[in-house]
């Protein structure tokens, strides 16, 4: 048997936020200005406007089936040309869940990489050289997009975020 992946978000308020199964593709999420990850669709009541940033998005890591362990996660942005003045923020081992922002994230912080990084980038048990050996999640991975007052009005482009695993 082998790991099955899946990506989790959560969103809403801290203290009470809601989770969901989000799938492996497609559509999962869009960068908007509402803390609310249930629909992909609703991103065009919450645009964000040049000079302003979305929300955080709030992912992990959802490994079930049968494995002995998961361990050595990669994140990066695989495809999707940013736009001028557009950043894509990241960080990939927060443990707890706070409050979302709209500010800039004390979270995501570090531009998201373009490539596969060398080394883990994502934490298990807040350790990038955790693992986890059963049915569960990664650490929280928080991105952020920002914009400047020169951000291209519109839409921006799709891009596609890839977690990579060593399973054994």
């Amino acid at each position: 048997m082998a790991a099955t992946f899946q990506w989790w978000g959560e969103y809403g308020a801290s203290g009470s936020p809601t989770t969901t199964d989000l799938g492996v593709s497609g559509n999962l999420f869009n960068f908007k200005t509402y803390n609310d990850l249930s629909s992909a669709a609703d991103y065009t009541s919450y645009p964000i406007t040049a000079g302003n940033n979305s929300y955080d998005v709030w992912l992990k890591g959802h490994f079930t089936g049968s494995f002995n362990k998961v361990q050595n996660a990669k994140f990066w942005k695989s495809s999707g040309a940013l736009g001028t003045g557009e950043t894509v923020k990241f960080v990939g081992h927060v443990t707890a869940y706070p409050q979302p922002t709209t500010g800039d994230s004390s979270y995501a912080s570090a531009d998201v990489l373009t490539a596969s990084p060398g080394s883990a980038n994502v934490s298990f048990g807040g350790d990038l050289a955790g693992n986890i050996t059963g049915v569960g999640y990664s650490d929280f991975i928080t991105l952020q997009l920002r914009t400047t007052s020169a951000a291209e009005a519109g839409d921006t482009n799709t891009f596609t975020f890839t977690l990579t695993y060593d399973e054994n």
